[in-house]
């Protein structure tokens, strides 16, 4: 959590995708966590969203092209953060770096080690 509060510090750009708003918030839902649905909601108004447009699907499409020549596969949700993150010039933080990895052109960090 130090980076976070490091980088907010910092005045720097913090910005969720889509696709993650709807992972977290599925989440929530599902386990009846009602108040940190509400907490995170609230932070959605403090940092930007990113959306999928037709950019965003060429680049996404050309990430599932090459992995899938190559014999690797990742789930769409983490080639569309992937593409979300390349095409607005990003760092990707996550702490799912195996799938990641696989990305060439994607850079990205984790922040929980």
């Amino acid at each position: 959590m130090q980076r976070f509060h490091d980088t907010i510090n910092n005045k720097e750009n913090i910005c969720t995708t889509v696709i993650n708003v709807y992972e977290i918030i599925k989440g929530f839902k599902w386990k009846k966590q009602i108040n940190k649905e509400q907490q995170f909601v609230e932070l959605l108004n403090y940092i930007d969203v990113l959306f999928i447009d037709n950019a965003v699907i060429g680049i996404a499409s050309d990430i599932y092209a090459d992995l899938r020549n190559k014999g690797q596969n990742i789930e769409d949700a983490d080639i569309f953060i992937a593409a979300i993150s390349i095409y607005n010039n990003g760092t990707l933080i996550t702490n799912n770096t195996k799938h990641f990895e696989k990305i060439k052109q994607l850079r990205f960090e984790n922040w929980m080690i």
